[in-house]
């Protein structure tokens, strides 16, 4: 649809109208792209690794102070959420690249973590969260018998 939109503005309007034409949608698809750059997926990225004993969340987030964090679980459901950073009186952005704004991020879990054991701390810009698991609920595997 484009290639053909883009040829019939080349060919009504002559090259200089192709070209902003060009350039607008191009201009529009780059908004839509980068709009929501601001997404907490896409700013504090996670890494989630497992072992035996206990499952390890990092959270990625650079410049904030650890009592800006909230760690909570309900219904089965680790939320991390930080509150907005703040600037120093009398200072103002000229650039700014890491937005000072808030967000919060929810995982899944299993039932095999022990909610009451979830420790969390922030060290060099990342939250780590340590899920330890219930040995308790832990299936052991089991061999089907093929027939």
């Amino acid at each position: 649809m484009f290639r053909k939109e883009y040829q019939n503005a080349g060919q009504q309007f002559g090259s200089d109208a192709c070209r902003n034409h060009f350039k607008r949608k191009f201009d529009r698809l780059q908004q839509r792209l980068f709009q929501d750059g601001n997404s907490a997926s896409s700013i504090h990225p996670v890494n989630i690794a497992e072992n035996e004993e206990f499952y390890q969340v990092q959270l990625f987030a650079a410049g904030k102070r650890k009592d800006q964090f909230q760690v909570r679980i309900q219904n089965q459901v680790l939320t991390i959420s930080c509150s907005a950073s703040e600037l120093e009186p009398g200072m103002k952005y000229i650039y700014q690249e890491q937005p000072a704004s808030a967000f919060e991020r929810a995982f899944q879990l299993q039932d095999q973590v022990l909610v009451e054991n979830v420790h969390a701390s922030y060290e060099d810009g990342v939250l780590t969260v340590i899920l330890q698991k219930d040995p308790a609920m832990a299936k052991p595997e089991y061999q089907v018998a093929v027939s």
